[in-house]
């Protein structure tokens, strides 16, 4: 029985006291058991019981009673305002049966304090006005005051339908409903079943505290565009206080220019179980709230945030669908994330949030082209935000169509962000256990000034560029990059590096992190199961710098890492200089217990930087058969010898390893290592070697031919001593 409403405190009651004759009949049986009543000038019962007020006479009025006409041509502006005053002044419900009832550009219906509207369905009881905008009147309906309800109504501003269904910048009602939008704030308002359409700027204004929008549609609504200064859209309180207890439930937004709903200064919002689709900006767009759920939404085809939430705290973003919730339909829209939070004024006010089991989905692939449109340029994207967890969401189909073998802008192809704005910082986020496949660029980005961010239990297939960036520029202290599976990455944009784990202090430091516990693969499974027989990334872990970077206090052990096409843990030149040098006393002592090896072979410790020329002074431990004739080891690195133990070596200096002279003309294939004087070779191409030995000296190239055969320099040779127990 669909019933008026009845308002006590914060929560809806709905008594109805009938006399026998129609105590069964719902409000649809209403209007025929009224009509005899109506022909004959009389109002029907029953009537509307308050919470604040000592119960009337039981009455419902009909607006025909009042003359209206309700057949689309009839001025019924004035009858309607007449039934509207009156139930008022009864405290009854105000019926309006079926019909078109025509209100023109230069007159607004007026809604105060106890009174509720019913309608016999919004596509049957319909409020229409001119196409035409007249300025003095840019509200159909105004309400100001106190408990008071619209049910079962259809509300249209006028402007024309476009063919496409987009709304345009033509003329019309520029506002359906204001609720005390410039007056004092309204309490206790329902807006229940209505459907809202074809404003020229915003379906519904409020300022006001427990106001319920649920049930209704906003269709074609604002202008179709990404210019924010107008910010038009279905709902809306922007630049205005005194707002709190808002529900916004069970809705339709479709076809809407700017915001579907813009949230400024709420406190208790909820916004929840509703549908949007194809709004040209920010589906829920939310300004300094608190208290905010955000829960059990679909959306999809907005073209800039799917969820924007700046400078709010106390919020849970959880359980929404994203479909290509961010695909920059109206144009260049920003961000064009799923979901977007954070504070990019940068005053620290975006704190105590929870991102939780969401499905953020684009149509990236990386097998074949799709529509332009049909893009999720970002999946979540956090900047300067603190206390925020982010967990258990599925992400996957992430970067722009519009040009696939670049990034267009730093959100785009990024599954997960963590940025900084210039005066910025994020400090105590945790990302953990999401599921991020499929990603035109990095699959988790942070980068920025940050403190105690903590990447954990993610699972991570085919990134694009990197599986998981970590970059800090100027500080990030505290970080951790633990118990992470990284499987194929796919190296789409072609970068000359391309890991698992990319880890960069750019002019800044990065000290206290730890990496461990990851495992990393990326192998060429050439069978009947393989889905891809190419290895695209060049490293499990990469270590890299810019300008002035300096890495300190790292702990990278426990990892499992395998099937990378260079080294599993490689350093850029530009980290030796900076990393560990010459006159650094300490080494880099915190790698530990790494190791690679497939299903089939038997695990062996990963030295770090083994096929590099330079690399950081890096302590390891090993075991060998015999003194190692290949590979880069620092000073102080140990090699067990699992045929006689306790024996072990110990390397004397740092360098890398080789057994074997030059001899001349002799096959050498690419890989094999042989000394010259005091350096190491490797050979670069294969051949036979010349009939005399090359020379070398200081300043030549890293590269010499010798007979067929091309060499590559690997710098001083490392010495071991053996030692017994």
């Amino acid at each position: 029985m669909r019933l008026p409403l009845i308002l006590f405190s914060s929560i809806f009651l709905f008594p109805l006291f009938f006399n026998s004759s129609v105590q069964s009949m719902t409000t649809a049986h209403l209007f025929d058991a009224a009509a005899p009543a109506v022909q004959a000038g009389l109002n029907v019962s029953p009537g509307n019981l308050t919470s604040n007020l000592p119960l009337k006479r039981d009455t419902v009025l009909n607006a025909l009673s009042f003359g209206a006409a309700g057949d689309g041509r009839q001025n019924d502006g004035p009858a309607l305002q007449k039934a509207i005053d009156e139930a008022a002044r009864t405290m009854t419900t105000l019926l309006i049966p079926a019909g078109k009832y025509y209100i023109p550009s230069a007159f607004s219906l007026h809604i105060p304090s106890m009174v509720t509207i019913e309608g016999s369905g919004k596509e049957k009881s319909l409020l229409v006005t001119d196409s035409v905008l007249t300025p003095a009147f840019p509200t159909l309906i105004s309400i100001e005051g106190q408990q008071i309800t619209l049910r079962n109504l259809g509300i249209s501003g006028g402007r024309p339908i476009a063919a496409d269904q987009k709304s345009k910048a033509s003329t019309g009602r520029y506002t359906l409903i204001n609720i005390s939008f410039d007056s004092k704030a309204s309490e206790n308002i329902l807006i229940e079943d209505c459907r809202l359409s074809d404003a020229h700027g915003r379906g519904l204004l409020f300022k006001g505290k427990n106001i319920t929008i649920r049930d209704c549609d906003f269709l074609r609504l604002g202008r179709y565009s990404i210019d924010f200064k107008a910010v038009d859209g279905a709902i809306s309180n922007f630049g205005r206080n005194e707002c709190s207890d808002i529900r916004i439930e069970h809705n339709t937004f479709r076809f809407v220019g700017t915001h579907a709903v813009s949230a400024y200064r709420i406190n208790r919002l909820n916004v929840v179980d509703n549908y949007l689709s194809q709004i040209s900006g920010i589906g829920l767009a939310n300004h300094q709230c608190q208290n905010i759920r955000i829960t059990e939404n679909r959306i999809e085809y907005t073209g800039d945030n799917g969820i924007d939430v700046q400078r709010c705290q106390q919020t849970l973003i959880s359980a929404n669908y994203f479909y290509c919730a961010g695909n920059k339909n109206a144009g260049d829209a920003g961000s064009a994330a799923a979901i977007f939070y954070g504070d990019d004024y940068a005053t620290g006010t975006a704190n105590k949030a929870i991102i939780s089991n969401n499905f953020i989905r684009g149509d990236f692939n990386f097998e074949a082209d799709t529509l332009a449109s049909r893009s999720q340029s970002c999946g979540i994207y956090i900047i300067d935000a603190f206390h925020l967890k982010v967990m258990y969401n599925s992400i996957n189909g992430i970067g722009d169509n519009s040009d696939r073998k670049k990034t267009i802008g730093i959100e785009d192809g990024n599954g997960i962000m963590i940025v900084n704005s210039a005066k910025g910082q994020s400090q105590d986020i945790i990302v953990d256990g999401n599921s991020i496949f499929d990603t035109k660029n990095h699959a988790l980005f942070v980068t920025g000034q940050g403190r105690d961010i903590k990447i954990i239990n993610n699972v991570i297939n085919a990134a694009g560029g990197q599986g998981i960036y970590f970059s800090a520029v100027a500080t990030n202290l505290f970080g951790s990059i633990r118990n992470n599976t990284v499987t194929d990455g796919r190296n789409w944009l072609n970068r000359k590096v391309a890991a698992d784990i990319f880890v960069e202090a750019k002019n800044g430091w990065l000290t206290q992190l730890n990496i461990s516990s990851n495992q990393l693969r990326n192998s060429k499974r050439g069978n009947h199961q393989s889905r891809n027989d190419s290895v695209f990334t060049t490293h499990g872990i990469y270590f890299t710098g810019a300008g002035f970077a300096r890495f300190n206090n790292l702990i990278v052990a426990d990892n499992q890492i395998t099937g990378h096409s260079a080294d599993e843990i490689g350093f850029s030149d530009l980290v030796s200089s900076y990393f560990v040098n010459k006159e650094n006393r300490y080494p880099a002592t915190g790698f530990r217990k790494n190791y690679s090896g497939s299903t089939d072979d038997a695990p062996k410790e990963i030295i770090p930087g083994y096929n590099q020329v330079e690399k950081p002074w890096i302590i390891t431990e090993s075991y060998a058969l015999k003194v190692p004739d290949y590979g880069n080891y620092s000073k102080g690195s140990v090699v067990h010898n699992i045929a006689n133990p306790p024996e072990r070596w110990v390397a004397t200096n740092s360098g890398f390893a080789a057994q074997n002279r030059w001899v001349s003309n002799q096959p050498v294939s690419k890989g094999q290592t042989i000394i010259v004087g005091t350096q190491v070779w490797r050979c670069f191409k294969g051949g036979r070697t010349g009939s005399v030995m090359f020379k070398t000296a200081i300043g030549e190239g890293k590269t010499v031919q010798d007979g067929s055969a091309i060499w590559e320099k690997m710098g001083d040779r490392v010495l071991f001593k053996a030692f017994a127990g």
